[in-house]
């Protein structure tokens, strides 16, 4: 007897007996979907364009605020 550890032929097909195995036909819902990739990224566009939006403000905001004695208001 020998002391092979590897994986013999029969336990190799089925650990690996689900990968080519032919996969039904997709519903309608996916196919239209699939028509348009980039449908669902506008959101995660607009939400990221919206916070940098806000901390810009925000950080103007806090400049203002801090610098507001400082700033020559007869200065035109």
């Amino acid at each position: 007897m020998t002391n092979d550890h590897r994986l013999t032929t029969r336990a190799r097909k089925s650990y690996n007996s689900g990968v080519n195995v032919p996969v039904s036909s997709k519903p309608t819902a996916d196919i239209q979907q699939q028509d348009n990739p980039h449908q669902h990224r506008h959101a995660i566009y607009a939400a990221e364009a919206t916070g940098l939006l806000v901390m810009a403000v925000l950080l103007l905001i806090l400049t203002i605020i801090r610098y507001w004695r400082y700033i020559p208001w007869s200065a035109r």
